[in-house]
């Protein structure tokens, strides 16, 4: 198809829509070989709008339009043009917008920065149909306005004079000349978290792997958002980070919000296998979203389950579907080792009684027949808020369910929630509260049931092929406060209950839906081993990328 023939087509918008991050425009009768692309009438750049299979929908990442940034705040207008062409040599052509269409209605504002800035799309069908970005500052109070001011220039000093040490120790430290990081005999590696001292699953399996290949990886571990560190443990932290070839993250790093690393290949290991909750870029303008720019943008590389599911990772992070790699978790290395499972299964029958079969003796080490593992995320908006509505659970009703269907039930709180499961003194023979315990992928083995809600959990648990029961109560709410990045209903692998006494029907018939347990694992892996690890090594420091599968 040449331009002359688009030249000739008039085509009509006939409807807008919005999901979250992602704005969609259908057109009808658009050629499948042609492209539309939004066009920015300041400078004539482009970007082409992702096509939903052949049909109309068109749709456009406003956090990531396909250059790992913002879409620039300026004034755009569509244009179709034919795959073949260059986007610089666009078609003109008439495009109108239906008259059912109210551009007053579809303008957005997604409000971040402590809700004193705002990023804001807007529409007019003035002289052709056209889209205007801009980034605003909001008007606030003029107390919050001090306050801001003052608590801005303490920071940024701060954050000068930090990065003005990494610049200095970046030219000291860092490898010099142009030899190719991945030929590296001993490359610099850096484990780094800034969420806490302790190192996760998924970087601790990552450095036992790295260890046996004979690396020798430095750790940064810290947890900035609660604790203060002194100048002097920055200066030896950014002097690791100048130093470094490859950074593995474990979770978002505050950090990289204000500091921009150099000559560093940073690859993210973040821990959700395969969750529904909104998190950073996916959940832009709500409530502690990253900024336009932040950490996120300078990741080289993440990592994911499998190649179905890598674009929930990018959007995320604000990143292109193909830095996402999906080499599979690396604490799936040890949790899928037959080996570790039979000895932490042993470990556990030992140290908690409530988890074996009693007998005329006092207990036996033989595993109860029906183990149930609740285990949901928090509430609230971060870690020195998060908390679980316990109200949500009468204690009395689970523990006769206990008694009839002779089960014990055990709670494994998120980390973030700091108060203790209210489980009365008398029940204590059928209830346990285990949110202290480390890793709960050890309590996988000897659970028979888990109970959730929008944890990533799930991930793990799926490949004990047992059922899953997912206990919803607030879903309507959490959707309009933290929202889902894919359709929760549609992906869990499992029963959905609303109630408290739905969830127990639901025990006591054994109705948890179990067949869309083999669908999601179909979904969210590519590989079933324990070689996460070896791939993390193999593609990204040595530079051997294939991911065919």
């Amino acid at each position: 198809m040449d331009n002359s023939a688009i030249n000739n087509l008039s085509y009509t918008i006939y409807k807008i829509t919005w999901d979250r991050i992602w704005i969609s425009f259908f057109i009808k009768e658009v050629p499948s070989e042609a492209n539309l692309s939004l066009v920015n009438l300041r400078d004539n750049t482009s970007f082409t709008l992702k096509r939903e299979g052949n049909s109309d929908e068109f749709k456009l990442n406003i956090t990531n339009p396909g250059n790992c940034e913002m879409l620039p705040t300026s004034i755009f207008k569509l244009s179709i043009h034919d795959n073949g062409s260059s986007t610089s040599n666009l078609s003109e052509y008439e495009m109108s917008l239906s008259d059912s269409i109210d551009t007053r209605t579809l303008s957005r504002q997604f409000i971040y920065f402590h809700e004193e800035r705002a990023y804001r799309v807007q529409f007019s069908n003035k002289n052709g149909f056209k889209i205007k970005t801009s980034d605003v500052e909001l008007p606030i109070s003029t107390k919050k306005k001090i306050s801001s001011l003052l608590r801005r220039s303490r920071h940024n000093l701060a954050k000068s004079v930090l990065r003005l040490i990494y610049n200095t120790e970046y030219l000291l430290f860092h490898r010099k000349g142009s030899t190719d990081i991945h030929k590296i005999k001993n490359p610099r590696i850096l484990l780094m978290s800034d969420q806490s001292e302790e190192m996760g699953s998924n970087m601790a399996a990552f450095k036992e792997a790295l260890l046996h290949e004979g690396y020798h990886p430095e750790e940064a571990l810290r947890a900035v958002t609660t604790q203060h560190y002194s100048i002097m443990h920055w200066i030896k932290t950014l002097k690791k980070i100048a130093s470094a070839d490859f950074i593995f993250l474990d979770d978002h790093s505050q950090t990289t919000d204000w500091l921009t690393i150099r000559g560093t290949i940073i690859t993210q290991l973040w821990h959700a296998g395969a969750g529904f909750k909104s998190t950073g870029y996916s959940r832009f303008g709500m409530p502690a979203s990253p900024a336009p720019k932040s950490g996120h943008r300078q990741y080289t590389y993440g990592i994911a389950g499998s190649m179905k599911i890598r674009h929930f990772f990018s959007e995320v992070w604000g990143i292109n579907d193909e830095q996402v790699l999906p080499t599979g978790m690396p604490r799936l290395d040890i949790f899928l080792n037959e080996d570790y499972r039979t000895k932490k299964t042993e470990e556990l029958l030992d140290n908690y009684p409530v988890l074996c079969k009693p007998c005329s003796g006092g207990t036996s080490k033989e595993k109860r027949e029906n183990i149930i593992l609740f285990a949901p995320t928090y509430r609230g908006e971060n870690k020195r808020q998060a908390y679980f509505p316990y109200d949500k659970l009468d204690m009395s009703k689970l523990y006769k369910l206990c008694q009839d269907i002779d089960a014990t039930i055990i709670f494994k709180m998120h980390p973030f929630v700091e108060e203790k499961v209210p489980i009365p003194k008398e029940y204590l023979d059928r209830m346990a509260d285990l949110t202290s315990y480390p890793n709960i992928n050890d309590l996988f083995y000897i659970t028979d049931l888990l109970i959730t809600d929008y944890s990533s959990n799930i991930y793990e648990f799926s490949l004990m092929k047992k059922p899953m029961l997912f206990y919803a109560f607030d879903m309507e709410e959490y959707t309009k406060e933290r929202g889902f990045h894919r359709d929760y209903k549609d992906n869990v692998p499992g029963k959905i209950v609303e109630t408290f006494d739905e969830m127990i029907t639901s025990i006591r018939t054994s109705d948890y839906e179990f067949e869309k347990v083999s669908e999601y694992l179909d979904k969210n892996f590519d590989h079933i081993d324990t070689h996460a690890s070896e791939r993390i090594i193999d593609w990204i420091i040595r530079g051997r990328k294939n991911i065919s599968k």
